[in-house]
């Protein structure tokens, strides 16, 4: 027992340790893989079960004001993500096919790394949608693709800024930060305005557009697999065609659900 002790914590030693990105170790919530570990943690523990239990036998909280705020904040925050991920690198200087991470010293690299700490914490901020649902006792929308959905990308955004800063693995920041401006603009309006809820066309193309997410990102990790001459991890690339692959079937089923159903 005491030599496979001992093997995990050289295991653990090796692999948050010896293999991360050490420039970010000073930066928020970065020192530790316990970190994200323990936010995740309370997030679901209070989500799944202390939450419903403090809302079981009280009204659901009216939120407007604070949750119009929060879409505001959202959308800032997206143009942000959306404008760093094109002007440092996507619409700029990376290849789509290969392009691996910069760990340099320099500047360029030094803002990059920044701008996707800021995307990790973004996901962080993500995790009060369901706060919020919680609060407000929409059960129904608590569902397994939102907690997993919200719970993987926070924990696979910190191990990207911990280990792969940069190149190819960014490209899912790039376009989720975009699709997340439309999706809280619709959030925002349809809660300021709530006459205009049913006169919005595109409400069911949010859900189409969040698969074409993931089917874009599927298509654009999966060449790396082949290529000999590529040095981003094929390990990282071969989960990110295996995750946002499982996250295109899922919010399909959600999709023929929600509305292929209701129009039979």
């Amino acid at each position: 027992m005491a030599a496979l002790i001992k093997s995990a914590y050289k295991a653990y030693i090796y692999l948050f340790r010896d293999l991360t990105d050490k420039r970010s170790d000073d930066f928020f919530l970065m020192g530790s893989v316990w970190f994200p570990l323990s936010i995740l943690a309370i997030y679901l523990y209070f989500v799944l079960s202390l939450g419903p239990r403090l809302m079981k036998n009280r009204p659901p909280l009216q939120l407007n004001g604070v949750i119009k705020t929060y879409n505001i904040v959202q959308i800032i925050c997206s143009i942000y993500i959306t404008e760093r991920a094109l002007t440092l690198g996507w619409a700029t200087k990376y290849k789509w096919i290969c392009e691996p991470v910069d760990y340099s010293d320099t500047y360029e690299a030094y803002v990059v790394l920044r701008a996707v700490h800021s995307y990790f914490l973004l996901k962080m901020f993500d995790l009060l949608d369901t706060i919020f649902f919680v609060l407000r006792k929409k059960d129904r929308q608590i569902s397994f693709l939102h907690i997993y959905h919200h719970g993987g990308v926070f924990f696979g955004s910190w191990v990207i800024t911990k280990f792969l800063p940069g190149g190819h693995g960014t490209f899912i920041g790039c376009i989720n930060s975009f699709v997340h401006i439309i999706m809280y603009s619709y959030y925002f309006i349809t809660l300021t305005w709530p006459q205009y809820k049913n006169k919005i066309w595109w409400k069911k193309y949010l859900t189409r557009l969040q698969m074409l997410q993931f089917l874009l990102v599927t298509i654009h990790a999966a060449p790396i697999l082949f290529m000999k001459d590529c040095t981003y991890p094929k390990v990282i690339a071969a989960l990110m065609v295996f995750q946002y692959s499982f996250m295109f079937v899922l919010f399909l089923d959600f999709y023929k659900k929600t509305y292929l159903k209701k129009s039979v």
